[in-house]
């Protein structure tokens, strides 16, 4: 029985948001309005089989691709402030130069924390924890827990040392923004495992209904 204008509006609208490869096999429009999931359910049952394996392989592979794009900054990250200890070791902790405060490495601005080795050791543990993020993909509580912490102690840190002027402020905010851009990335990337597991739930519950 037809339900009239409405189906055939639904239908339509389907129609308009499935996409054909070159085989002209549909898939699945992800800048259409409507849901991935909506999509997927006017598909047939070997398309949607096809569609989600496709989603799978193109979701793993955009996930290393990014994950590998983030560990670039933080490396870099990494190794500026593990050379600037090595340049405030080396000058010597009594020298006349780091009297004045320990510069910090390619802009030569002065660092006046009271306890530069300890910030940066602080710092190298989020960069380490970001790196760990992105290589294990481990999102319990405890992980959760010690994200929570370091971000707390980074930015309170970097907003005691504001005073000494922004630039020392920037400096000891870098791993914090590079922790927090990882952990954002991180959800994304679980959230789109999820919608692809909702998808492969969606057809099993049609084929045992």
């Amino acid at each position: 029985m037809s339900t009239g204008p409405l189906e055939s509006s639904a239908r339509s609208r389907s129609t308009q948001n499935k996409s054909s490869g070159p085989d002209g096999r549909h898939t699945l429009n992800t800048s259409a309005s409507e849901s991935l999931v909506d999509q997927y359910d006017v598909l047939t049952e070997e398309e949607q089989q096809r569609v989600l394996q496709r989603l799978v392989v193109q979701n793993e592979s955009d996930i290393r691709m990014f994950s590998t794009f983030l560990k670039m900054p933080t490396v870099v990250i990494l190794m500026l402030n593990l050379l600037f200890v090595y340049n405030y070791v080396t000058s010597g902790f009594g020298s006349v130069d780091n009297f004045a405060g320990p510069k910090m490495p390619i802009s030569g601005v002065r660092i006046y924390t009271e306890h530069p080795i300890v910030a940066t050791e602080l710092s190298v543990v989020m960069l380490q924890f970001a790196l760990y993020l992105l290589s294990y993909e481990r999102w319990d509580r405890l992980t959760k827990s010690l994200l929570a912490a370091l971000l707390v102690l980074g930015t309170a840190h970097a907003l005691v040392c504001r005073k000494s002027g922004v630039f020392e402020f920037g400096w000891w905010m870098l791993p914090v923004v590079d922790l927090i851009a990882v952990s954002y990335a991180q959800l994304n990337m679980r959230r789109s495992r999820e919608e692809i597991k909702d998808l492969a739930r969606s057809t099993y519950h049609v084929k045992s209904a």
